[in-house]
């Protein structure tokens, strides 16, 4: 067999066998540090009493600094009003001063209420790059269609979805 043939042969089998073996795996529930991302990791703030909501980045105080970012995974059957309570709680509980919220999704789990956090590995300020939003993507990428969760949606008993969501949450602290 000439050298040319033999390197063709080799090349043809790496290149077959370099797909074969391949598993299209996802790091689902990994966190920064590797821990599960319902395990809260980041700066420890005081519970604050007043959370108040921005949904886009300009709303938010140049002086704020994030220090959570969260994907939230919402039940099936949750409103407006249910979402606004969660997040509120979650964030007065963190330390948050304001959370701005990001797009949501419809999920493709229905594991209930989960808040899935994935950092960041350094607090920023809002006003260096807030809703960049590039946080827990291997699992943001697999989620369903876009749903709208804005003001006429948030906080209100009466907006109810019927399908299970996922949303992009940063928590806040503003001095």
């Amino acid at each position: 067999m000439s050298r040319t043939v033999r390197c063709l042969v080799i090349v043809t089998a790496l290149v077959a066998l370099t797909g074969c073996g391949a598993k299209n795996t996802v790091k689902k529930w990994v966190g920064l540090d590797g821990a599960a991302p319902t395990d809260y990791t980041g700066p420890v703030y005081p519970p604050t009493q007043a959370v108040t909501v921005a949904f886009q980045p300009g709303q938010v105080d140049r002086a704020c600094r994030v220090f959570a970012e969260a994907l939230v995974q919402f039940p099936a059957k949750y409103s407006g009003k249910d979402m606004e309570t969660a997040v509120l709680a979650e964030a007065r509980t963190r330390g948050a001063n304001q959370v701005l919220i990001g797009q949501t999704r419809q999920s493709k789990d229905d594991d209930g209420l989960r808040f899935l956090y994935y950092g960041p590995a350094h607090e920023y300020t809002c006003a260096d790059q807030c809703g960049g939003w590039k946080f827990g993507f291997d699992l943001w990428e697999q989620q369903g269609e876009w749903v709208s969760v804005g003001y006429r949606e948030w906080g209100k008993a009466g907006a109810v979805f019927e399908t299970p969501l996922v949303m992009q949450m940063a928590m806040l602290h503003c001095q």
